[in-house]
């Protein structure tokens, strides 16, 4: 028996959140895959893997400029203009309000 199915397929496929661990609260915490995981629930699959081609950790993500956001992650200037804006920047914002 190859793969790690679950073997009873009776039971309904609970939310992806109940299943993992929730990730940190604080995203200085969040792993390259939390990272992953956070842009993909915010709508944004198919750039959340260009956070994980760079390694991009909560601490990374944190540290992330502008420029960094559009021109280093190989990912379409619409889309990336919104993840650092409404993202990026928000958790940014969060993260240094802990911080003081």
């Amino acid at each position: 028996h190859v793969g790690g199915e679950n073997p009873d397929h009776s039971v309904p496929l609970p939310l992806p959140s109940s299943v993992k661990k929730e990730k940190p609260s604080d995203p200085v915490e969040w792993t390259v895959m939390d990272v992953v995981d956070y842009f993909t629930e915010a709508g944004f699959a198919e750039q959340a893997s260009a956070f994980q081609e760079q390694e991009i950790d909560g601490k990374s993500l944190l540290l992330m400029q502008r420029t960094d956001v559009l021109t280093g992650l190989s990912i379409r200037l619409g889309p990336a203009l919104k993840i650092y804006e409404y993202h990026i920047k928000v958790l940014q914002q969060t993260a240094s309000s802990h911080l003081s």
